[in-house]
């Protein structure tokens, strides 16, 4: 929890991992494609993996705990800070992740990201290897995770009110 907290997430709350519902409905909206990304990312349905595989993973951990990066938008419209907002969920996401292997921890943990991998500009998929497989996040969506659902058990907002913009990830651990 100490490598987690001091990465500056806005928001930190903790569930039990046994709490997680993985919901097929969810994994099934990357399959609508409104993002572009289904079928083209090692990091997304169908390469990202086995939905059932996740869900036995997630609750084989005690904690569930969720993050977030949260900013205040000019408006509505406020593209520029939408998109900064998730530059910094991710910047310490991979931080986190970072932190984590330094103090040996990464293999004791199963993270899920917000949002699509943007490691690399074009993705290797289905053409060669993932050129980062112990650094590509999957999202939380194609685990099957319904993110509002995740943070409300874990005890913190999914919505911070009228013109912000709030990215989630989470990190399962004992």
């Amino acid at each position: 929890m100490e490598i987690i907290e001091r990465q500056g997430f806005d928001c930190v709350g903790t569930c039990p991992a046994g709490d997680l519902v993985v919901r097929e409905e969810v994994r099934s909206m990357c399959a609508a494609d409104k993002c572009h990304i289904y079928g083209t990312s090692w990091a997304c349905p169908p390469a990202c993996g086995d939905i059932n595989d996740f869900e036995r993973q997630m609750h084989s951990f005690l904690h569930c705990t969720v993050v977030q990066t949260v900013m205040q938008l000019e408006d509505e419209f406020d593209g520029e800070t939408i998109v900064e907002a998730q530059r910094v969920q991710m910047e310490r996401y991979f931080k986190m992740l970072d932190d984590l292997d330094d103090a040996g921890l990464s293999a004791q943990v199963m993270t899920f990201a917000s949002g699509h991998c943007r490691l690399c500009k074009t993705c290797t998929y289905p053409d060669a290897p993932c050129r980062f497989p112990d650094k590509r996040p999957v999202s939380m969506e194609a685990a099957g995770l319904y993110v509002a659902e995740t943070c409300t058990k874990a005890g913190i907002p999914y919505n911070h009110g009228k013109n912000t913009i709030a990215y989630s990830s989470c990190v399962l651990h004992n």
